[in-house]
């Protein structure tokens, strides 16, 4: 009798007793439904993205020189984001949009730009002769869009610089009033050059681009011009 209780009180440790010690595990039930497993959109639905020629960079969001944000809906909208509101007939080709966006009939084109370590893009208006490369402030009111040209460039964008000059026996001596010509996408961007022969023209691409340097009297020059960030470019004229 005595081992038949040591025998029953060792099965009892081993394997549980009246609720009492180690249990058995439970047996596994049905698995829970896995969550989501594609990420959301990068881009809200309904809208026109648009795409930084050679990187990955692509946005909705068109901002102006207050960081303001409006859109491109695919049926032709202008949405400005603050209130919703909502501009039928604008047109987007690539990069350049067009609607009523001014009286003399000029079309948005979109820059990029980098703030704060992040990639933006931005608005500015060519005039059909002219795209000065700045930002506008933009405003939606009464159903009607404002449009006001700034002198500010797009946040990072590249600067080209340098100084004009013509060698003499004595050395390089500066060519005031040259003119500076690079051609981008949206037309030419120029500069002059001061008394001491140095020229700048901001807001510009990244990328080759064309960089024509002459003045009367001077044998005019045309360079490939690789710009990657600001870049600065000496060139020397030889008169004719």
């Amino acid at each position: 009798m005595l081992r038949a209780i040591v025998i029953l009180m060792t099965v009892c440790v081993a394997v549980g007793c009246g609720g009492q010690g180690a249990r058995p595990p439970s047996p596994a039930g049905p698995s829970s439904p896995a969550g989501p497993t594609t990420p959301s959109p990068a881009h809200p639905a309904g809208f026109v993205v648009f795409s930084e020629r050679g990187t990955s960079f692509a946005t909705t969001d068109l901002r102006d020189v207050h960081e303001q944000i409006l859109r491109i809906s695919t049926m032709g909208e202008l949405v400005w984001v603050a209130d919703g509101s909502r501009l039928p007939g604008y047109a987007v080709r690539g990069l350049a949009i067009e609607g009523a966006i001014c009286p003399e009939g000029c079309a948005f084109v979109v820059r990029f730009g980098g703030r704060d370590g992040e990639r933006r893009a931005y608005l500015t208006v060519d005039y059909g002769h002219d795209n000065p490369g700045t930002l506008v402030d933009v405003e939606v009111s009464g159903g009607t869009l404002v449009v006001t040209q700034t002198d500010v460039y797009p946040p990072g964008s590249p600067t080209l610089s340098g100084a004009v000059t013509e060698m003499t026996a004595a050395g390089p001596v500066p060519i005031g009033g040259a003119y500076v010509y690079r051609g981008v996408e949206t037309g030419w961007r120029s500069a002059t050059t001061d008394g001491a022969g140095f020229y700048e023209i901001r807001g510009l691409y990244d990328g080759p681009e064309a960089l024509v340097v002459g003045k009367d009297g001077y044998l005019q020059q045309t360079l490939q011009v690789p710009i990657q960030g600001d870049t600065r470019i000496d060139v020397q004229l030889r008169r004719q």
